[in-house]
C-alpha cells in the first residue's frame, strides 16, 4: 500500500520562485483547474519524483513541460522568464506508517539520476529531523543494488517482484515502471487501452499477464514458474544422464557392451533397473563377471605352475602356434563377415532414413493440401473431375484414362502416412541398435585378432630360445591374461560406480516428474478463480453504474490469458464466441470500461490479498465528453466504496460541476485559478 501525502514543485528564475504545494488526504482527491493550467504537470511530477518516467515511454526525457525546464510566466499575458533551476519533492507513506520524502532535480541542480531522500514528514509537517540518504536511478543495478532507488522503493512498498522471461529467453525483474500504468492513467496515451498501456521496450513476454498476475497476487504465476523450474531440473537430469551414459559407453565400448541402461531416465530403471556388461569371448557375448572369473582361474593355475624350459614346452608351443594361426584366419574371416554385415546394415539404415524423410515430406504436403481444401481451395481437384487444371477444358474422354478404383481421400492418406512413419521410425531404432552391436563386435574381434597375432609372435620367438631357458610364451600368456583381467575389472568398477550415479539421477528425475504431475492442468488455483470471479462481478456492477451500453454487461468476461475484458456473444449461427472489445465499444464506453476496470482492481485490494497499492490516479477522467451522470457516479462510488484508499483525479470540469457531482459526499478538492505554478515568497 502507498499513500501520497504531499507534493511540492519548484521552478526558479532570476527574479522569482514559482511553485505549487498539493496536499493529499485519504479517499477521493480532486485537482480542479482549467485546461493547460498544469494539472498534468502535477501528476507527472509524482511519476518523475519516483523515477518512473519510463512507464510513460522508452525515452528518459523529463515528462514535464517547459515551465519546469526552459521558461515560465505567471499569466498568459506576461512575458516568459528563463528557468534556472527546478525540482520536485514528494512525501509518501507505506502500510507500516513509514514516511519517505524524495527530492529530484529537473534542471540546474544535481544529475537527474540522483534521488535524495529523508524518512521524516518534512513536507507535510516541516519535520527536518530525518536523516538524508541518496540513491541512484536509471543506471545499472538500480533494481538490485543497495543504493538503487527502485530496489529501495520496492522494499518500502512491500513488493517482492518476480523474475519474468524476456523475448530473448533470459530472465529479469518485473520492473516497477511496467506495473505503474495500472495505477496512473495519464492524459495523452493512458486512455487508449483498458490495460496499461504497458511499456514494451523491457521486452517482457506476455507483459499484461505478468503484471496482472502480480497485482492480484495470483498463484498462476508461481505455479507456472515452478513448472518451468521443474522442467529445467528435468532437462538438467536428462542431460546429466546422457553425459554419464555416454562416458560409460566410451569407457566400455572398446572391450564390452552395456545392457539394460535406457537412453533416458525412467521410473522402471529407478525401481528395477540393473546394468549388465557383456564382453565377446569365443565369438559369443558373455557376462563380464563370468569372463573375469574364468581369467582369474586361468591366472591362478598359471601362477601356481612352474614355467617349463623351452625344450620341454616346445611340442605344446608348436601346437598352440598352430591353433593360434588357425584362430587368426578365423578371426580375419569373422572381421570380413562383420564388415560386410555392417555395410549391409548401414545401407539398410540409410534406406530407412531416406524413406522416413520422404514420408515426412508426403505428410506435410497432404496436411497442407487438407488445410487448403478446408479453406475452400479447388486446386488439385480438377483432374479427378475430368477438367484440365491448365485450360479448364473437359478432357475426360480424350486424355484421362478410365479408372475403376477410387484413391484414398486426404484424411485417409494422412492416417496411412502416419502409420508408415510409426513403422519406419521403429525400424530405424532397431537399425541403430543393430549397427551399434556390429560396431562393438568388430572392435572386440579386432582386439582379439591383435592379441592372437601378438601371441603368434611370442610363440615363434620362444621356439628359437635356448633349450634350457624358461618358456617365454607361458610368462607372456600370464601377462596378457593379467592385462585383460585388469581391463575388464576396471570396466566393471566403472559401471558399478556409474550405476549408482544413474540411480541418483533417475531418483531426481522421478521426483521432478511427480511434482510436475501434482501441478499439471490449469495454471489457476481455486483461490485464483475466486479472485477473478470477484473482479469480474465487480467490473460488471461498475459498468452498470457508469451506464455502459456497447454490450450487455452480463456478456462481459475476463480473459483467462491476461484478464483483459472480453465479450461473449453469439454469431449468426448461434454459436457463442469470444469477442474483443476494441472498436466495438463507443469512445465514451471505452472510458467507462477503463474506470470500471481500474477501480474494480482497487476495490478488490481492500477485500482480497493482492499487491495493489490501493492508489489510482486519473488525469482528466471526463474524456470523450462523457455524460455528467457517469462522472457523478464515478466520484460518489469512489467515496462510498473505497473509503480511505486514495483515488486522485485531475479534471478541468467547472468547479460547480465537481461539487454537484459530489453532492453530500466528502472529498479533498484543490482548486486553482489560472496556472498552478505561481510565484511564492522568497527565493
Amino acid at each position: 500500500m502507498i499513500r501520497l501525502r504531499h507534493l511540492s514543485i519548484r521552478s526558479l528564475t532570476a527574479e522569482k520562485k514559482y511553485g505549487a504545494d498539493l496536499h493529499f488526504g485519504p479517499g477521493l482527491n480532486i485537482i480542479q483547474a482549467g485546461n493547460t493550467s498544469g494539472k498534468s504537470t502535477c501528476l507527472q511530477s509524482i511519476i518523475y519524483a519516483l523515477g518512473l518516467e519510463r512507464s510513460l515511454g522508452p525515452r528518459l526525457d523529463v515528462p514535464l513541460p517547459h515551465a519546469m525546464q526552459t521558461r515560465i510566466h505567471t499569466t498568459a499575458d506576461e512575458p516568459y522568464q528563463n528557468v534556472l533551476a527546478s525540482y520536485v519533492e514528494l512525501e509518501i507513506e507505506n502500510a507500516d506508517g513509514e514516511i519517505l520524502v524524495v527530492h529530484r532535480d529537473v534542471v540546474g541542480g544535481a544529475d537527474r539520476k540522483l534521488i535524495k531522500s529523508w524518512n521524516s514528514p518534512r513536507l507535510s509537517k516541516g519535520d527536518l529531523s530525518g536523516a538524508q540518504r541518496d540513491f541512484f536511478v536509471h543506471d545499472g543495478g538500480g533494481m538490485k543494488r543497495e543504493d538503487g532507488f527502485h530496489n529501495y522503493l520496492c522494499r518500502f512498498l512491500g513488493w517482492d517482484l518476480p523474475n519474468v522471461t524476456r523475448f530473448d529467453g533470459t530472465e529479469g525483474p518485473l520492473y516497477p515502471e511496467v506495473i505503474f500504468p495500472m495505477f496512473f492513467v495519464e492524459q495523452k496515451r493512458g486512455w487508449s487501452a483498458v490495460q496499461g498501456p504497458f511499456p514494451t521496450f523491457f521486452r517482457i513476454q506476455d507483459v499484461a499477464r505478468r503484471v496482472m498476475e502480480f497485482l492480484l497476487d495470483l498463484d498462476a504465476g508461481k505455479i507456472r514458474r515452478r513448472r518451468a523450474e521443474l522442467r529445467q531440473e528435468l532437462s538438467a537430469a536428462e542431460q546429466a544422464w546422457s553425459i554419464l551414459r555416454r562416458q560409460l559407453a566410451e569407457t566400455v565400448s572398446t572391450a564390452a557392451r552395456l545392457i539394460g541402461i535406457p537412453t533416458a531416465p525412467n521410473a522402471e530403471f529407478l525401481h528395477e533397473g540393473a546394468a549388465r556388461v557383456e564382453a565377446l569371448q569365443d565369438g559369443d557375448w558373455r557376462p563380464i563377471d563370468d569372463i573375469i572369473e574364468s581369467f582369474q582361474k586361468q591366472l591362478s593355475i598359471l601362477s601356481n605352475t612352474q614355467p617349463a624350459d623351452t625344450e620341454t614346452s616346445s611340442p605344446e608351443m608348436e601346437s598352440k602356434l598352430e591353433q593360434s594361426l588357425t584362430k587368426v584366419n578365423e578371426l580375419r574371416s569373422d572381421i570380413e563377415i562383420v564388415r560386410h554385415e555392417y555395410n549391409a546394415a548401414l545401407q539398410e539404415h540409410q534406406s530407412i532414413s531416406g524413406r522416413l524423410s520422404s514420408l515426412l515430406v508426403d505428410l506435410r504436403r497432404n496436411q497442407d493440401a487438407l488445410k487448403l481444401k478446408r479453406l475452400g481451395s479447388q486446386i488439385g481437384q480438377s483432374s479427378s473431375s475430368g477438367i484440365c487444371p491448365t485450360c479448364h477444358q473437359d478432357v475426360q474422354m480424350e486424355l484421362m484414362p478410365s479408372v475403376s478404383t477410387v484413391g484414398m481421400g486426404l484424411e485417409e492418406n494422412i492416417l496411412f502416412v502416419q502409420s508408415q512413419l510409426d513403422l519406419y521410425q521403429s525400424a530405424e531404432r532397431k537399425s541403430k541398435i543393430e549397427l551399434e552391436d556390429l560396431r562393438l563386435r568388430y572392435a572386440s574381434v579386432s582386439d582379439e585378432l591383435r592379441e592372437k597375432q601378438q601371441e603368434i609372435r611370442t610363440l615363434r620367438q620362444a621356439l628359437i630360445q635356448p633349450s634350457d631357458a624358461p618358456s617365454r610364451s607361458a610368462i607372456e600368456e600370464e601377462i596378457r591374461l593379467q592385462l585383460r583381467l585388469d581391463r575388464l575389472t576396471s570396466i566393471r568398477e566403472a559401471v558399478d560406480g556409474a550405476f549408482d550415479g544413474l540411480k541418483e539421477i533417475a531418483a531426481r528425475w522421478a521426483n521432478c516428474q511427480d511434482q510436475l504431475k501434482a501441478i499439471s492442468g490449469s495454471d489457476l488455483s481455486e483461490g485464483d478463480g475466486e479472485k477473478i470471479n470477484f473482479l469480474q462481478n465487480n467490473l460488471r456492477n461498475l459498468l452498470s453504474l457508469f451506464a455502459f451500453r456497447s454490450f450487455p454487461v452480463n456478456e462481459i468476461t475476463l480473459s483467462n490469458d491476461n484478464l483483459r475484458p472480453l465479450a461473449f456473444t453469439r454469431n449468426r449461427d448461434g454459436d457463442v464466441i469470444e469477442q474483443e472489445l476494441g472498436f466495438e465499444m463507443s469512445a465514451s464506453d471505452a472510458i467507462r470500461m477503463k474506470w470500471a476496470y481500474y477501480l474494480s482492481l482497487q476495490y478488490m485490494s481492500g477485500r482480497k490479498k493482492t499487491n495493489h497499492l490501493r492508489l489510482t490516479i486519473f488525469d482528466e477522467p471526463g474524456q470523450q465528453e462523457i455524460e455528467l451522470p457517469s462522472l457523478n457516479s464515478l466520484f460518489r462510488w469512489s467515496v462510498e466504496k473505497l473509503g480511505d484508499q486514495q483515488f486522485i483525479a485531475a479534471t478541468s470540469e467547472p468547479l460547480a460541476t465537481v461539487y454537484e457531482a459530489l453532492g453530500d459526499f466528502k472529498a479533498s478538492v484543490q482548486h486553482f485559478d489560472g496556472f498552478i505554478l505561481q510565484p511564492i515568497n522568497g527565493l
